[in-house]
C-alpha cells in the first residue's frame, strides 16, 4: 500500500512539475519574442518550484534522491548556462531560465523509459538542436527581408584580415585530414569526411552569421533602456582615449557609469529571442524521450 500510494505520489509531482516547466516556459517564450526579455522572477520561481515540490515529495514518502536530483539538475544547468553566457552565447536571462528547468526537469517523467542519458542531458540536446535549426530558419528570413544589403555585407566582411586567417587555418586542417583519410580504418572514413565537410563549409557560414549580426543584431540603445546582461560591442571613446571597455555582460553598475560619463547611446547585441528553442526542445524531450534509445 505505502509503494502504490509512493508511485501515485511520484506521478502526480512529475504531472505537477511538466506543467509548471511548459506553463514557464510558454510565457517565457511569448516575452522573449514581445521584448526580447525573460523575467527574473519567472526563473527563480521556476527554481524555488521546481525544487520544493521535488523537497515535499522526498519528506511525505521517505525519498529524498527526487530532491537531490533536483539539485543537481540546478547546478549542472548553473554551470551550463554560465560558460554559454559568459562564451556570448546566450543572454543571461536564457542561463537563468535553464536553470530553472534542471530544477523541474531533473528526473525522468514517470511515463517515458529511462535511457543511457539522463533526462536532463536529453532536454537540453534537444533544446541545442531545436535552437539550430530555429536559428538557421530565423536567420534565412532576416536574408530574405534585404538580400542584395546581405550580399554586400558579405563581401565586405570576406575581405578581412581575420577572414583571410580563418581560411588558411581551415586549409591546413582540411589538408591533414584528407591525409588522415589514407591511414584510418574504412569504418571510420565516414566520421572523418563529414567532419571535413564541415571545416570546408565553416568559413562561409561564419561570414553568413557575421554579415546576419551586423546587419541586424546590432542596435544603438539608449543608456537609459539598458538593462543588466545586456552586451556592449565596441569599445566606447572619447578624444580617441578608451573611457569604457565593451562588456560581455554589463552589470547595473556598469549602467551607473556610463550615465555618469554622460554617455547617451550605445551599440549592444540585441540577439536571436532563443526561449522558443526551449519550449521546443523540452517539448520534443516529453514527447518522444532519447531519440537514440
Amino acid at each position: 500500500m505505502c509503494l502504490k500510494r509512493a508511485k501515485i505520489g511520484m506521478i502526480i509531482a512529475d504531472l505537477i512539475l511538466i506543467t509548471i516547466s511548459l506553463a514557464a516556459l510558454i510565457f517565457a517564450t511569448v516575452t522573449d519574442i514581445k521584448i526580447k526579455e525573460v523575467p527574473d522572477w519567472l526563473s527563480y520561481a521556476l527554481m524555488i518550484s521546481g525544487l520544493s515540490i521535488r523537497l515535499m515529495q522526498g519528506v511525505l514518502f521517505n525519498k529524498y534522491s527526487y530532491f537531490l536530483y533536483g539539485i543537481i539538475g540546478l547546478l549542472s544547468m548553473l554551470i551550463i548556462g554560465n560558460i554559454l553566457y559568459h562564451t556570448k552565447q546566450w543572454g543571461g536571462g536564457d542561463a537563468k531560465l535553464l536553470m530553472g528547468i534542471g530544477a523541474t526537469l531533473a528526473t525522468t517523467p514517470f511515463y517515458l523509459e529511462k535511457s543511457s542519458i539522463p533526462f536532463l542531458g536529453v532536454v537540453f540536446i534537444l533544446i541545442m538542436l531545436s535552437g539550430a535549426f530555429y536559428g538557421i530558419i530565423w536567420s534565412l528570413f532576416l536574408i530574405h527581408k534585404d538580400t542584395k544589403k546581405f550580399k554586400e555585407e558579405f563581401k565586405k566582411i570576406n575581405k578581412m584580415h581575420y577572414i583571410k586567417l580563418l581560411k588558411i587555418v581551415s586549409f591546413i586542417i582540411i589538408c591533414l585530414f584528407i591525409t588522415i583519410l589514407f591511414f584510418v580504418p574504412s569504418t571510420i572514413k565516414p566520421i572523418i569526411i563529414s567532419l571535413l565537410l564541415i571545416i570546408i563549409c565553416y568559413p562561409y557560414i561564419f561570414i553568413a552569421i557575421k554579415s546576419v549580426e551586423s546587419l541586424y543584431l546590432y542596435t544603438f540603445f539608449s543608456v537609459d533602456k539598458l538593462m543588466e546582461g545586456d552586451w556592449i560591442v565596441n569599445d566606447i571613446k572619447r578624444n580617441n582615449k578608451i573611457i569604457f571597455y565593451k562588456k560581455a555582460a554589463i552589470t547595473n553598475r556598469d549602467i551607473e557609469k556610463l550615465k555618469e560619463l554622460n554617455i547617451k547611446k550605445v551599440l549592444i547585441k540585441d540577439g536571436i529571442p532563443f526561449v522558443p528553442s526551449f519550449l521546443i526542445g523540452t517539448v520534443l524531450a516529453l514527447i518522444i524521450g532519447n531519440p537514440l534509445a
